[in-house]
């Protein structure tokens, strides 16, 4: 198998990802993890990986839905009351309900802990592996991995994009700061209970932080509506383009009759990224013993979203930037990259959020993901805009050459 060859029918595979994607999107509609979508649309991906793997199999898992996402509206609701507690003069409690609301955004967003799940019921998913033995002794392992699932709508992507983001972002960040500030002035200036409105204590200082808070307070209730959980996406790029790239590379090599001597693929198919790396933290644990084995070298490449031509990325710093993936696995994706003539692809840190790739580098498994999305964010970015007909077959067929290459130059030199 040359690159050369590769690049020739290159154009086949990546009409197979666009017509896979939208037979996907037309007949099972947006995917939120454990929705009906979700379950009609595993019986394509069982379907689609039984036709190009050696075997595939559905491992089931338990999550909960809405809980990850629900730390903006949780935390918007603390605030609100801290804010009114603040105002009559509890400035203790106002404090303590701000740490816990800066508790919950740490912990759930930018360490993807699953703080919340206890309050919320849990619901069965699964996801879908497939699996491509080596004809020889398996010397090597490489995972392909794109998330099943689709977001709920962020309301204010798709209304005003990335101005109304970053308002509802800095005003959340301008809100805890000052009830800190504010809790603690009023604490060591009237004491820690003072049953009278702030604005009657003499204090100016405590009534500025008040007045501050006061105003802040339609941007809390705007915070409340940040993911619309009754509008789950069709998520066309946002990921079925990372699931099928991934089929397509083990549809080429079965429609070739290339079968890898001493290296095993693995087509990984997980659920509940847009709800925390669920799928992707349950496939990791699963299978940490088996990933870890020294005596097959391992590697996981996330693909995700892979639709901006001009912004194709390697994530190197991971879930908002407090995990580092693999080095060696982003070489060698920038330098499968450059054999299939793509010279331009940054590895760098995903701007806020994360990848599937993270949840393996934790359990001690090299890896790293590939993306091609505008970090604006994009419009199309968890709104309904996410549809099969803006697909990119120019950067479909880049996603899918590098993927290919990346698997080829695995297979011939595993990790530098």
């Amino acid at each position: 198998m040359n690159s050369e060859k590769i690049s020739d029918e290159i154009g086949k595979y990546s009409s197979y990802v666009i017509e896979k994607i939208t037979e996907v999107c037309e007949k099972c509609g947006p995917r939120a993890v454990c929705s009906e979508g979700d379950k009609k649309a595993r019986k394509y991906f069982v379907r689609d990986a039984e036709e190009v793997c050696d075997e595939t199999t559905v491992e089931e898992f338990r999550c909960s839905d809405k809980a990850f996402m629900s730390w903006v509206s949780v935390g918007a609701t603390l605030m609100i009351t801290a804010i009114v507690l603040f105002v009559f003069g509890m400035p203790v409690i106002s404090l303590a309900l701000t740490l816990l609301t800066l508790f919950f955004i740490v912990s759930e967003f930018f360490f993807y802990k699953q703080t919340l799940d206890v309050f919320f019921r849990k619901k069965d998913t699964a996801n879908v592996i497939g699996k491509i033995k080596s004809s020889g002794e398996t010397k090597r392992r490489i995972i392909l991995c794109g998330h099943t699932d689709s977001a709920f709508e962020w309301t204010y992507t798709y209304h005003g994009g990335r101005p109304a983001v970053a308002t509802v972002i800095v005003s959340a960040v301008v809100t805890i700061v000052a009830a800190i500030a504010g809790s603690v002035t009023a604490i060591v200036s009237t004491g820690i209970f003072n049953p009278s409105v702030i604005f009657s204590n003499g204090n100016k200082a405590v009534t500025v932080f008040g007045i501050v808070l006061l105003c802040l307070i339609p941007f809390m209730i705007a915070a409340l509506f940040f993911c619309n959980f009754k509008k789950p996406v069709t998520g066309a790029n946002d990921n079925l383009t990372g699931c099928y790239i991934s089929l397509a590379v083990a549809k080429y090599l079965k429609d070739n009759n290339i079968r890898l001597e001493n290296t095993e693929i693995v087509i990984a198919l997980v659920n509940g990224e847009e709800s925390g790396l669920r799928g992707s933290k349950d496939f990791a644990k699963r299978h940490k013993e088996e990933f870890t084995d020294k005596n097959v070298e391992t590697i996981f490449v996330a693909i995700d979203t892979i639709h901006d031509f001009d912004f194709m990325k390697i994530i190197l710093g991971d879930m908002n930037g407090t995990v580092k993936n693999d080095k060696r696995v982003a070489n060698l994706i920038k330098e499968s990259g450059k054999k299939a003539g793509y010279d331009k692809i940054d590895i760098g840190t995903i701007d806020l959020g994360s990848t599937d790739a993270a949840a393996f580098s934790q359990i001690g498994v090299p890896a790293a993901s590939f993306i091609a999305m505008d970090p604006t964010p994009a419009r199309y970015y968890h709104t309904r805009l996410d549809t099969a007909d803006i697909l990119d077959e120019k950067t479909i067929r880049a996603g899918l050459e590098i993927a290919m290459e990346t698997v080829l130059q695995f297979d011939k030199n595993g990790l530098k």
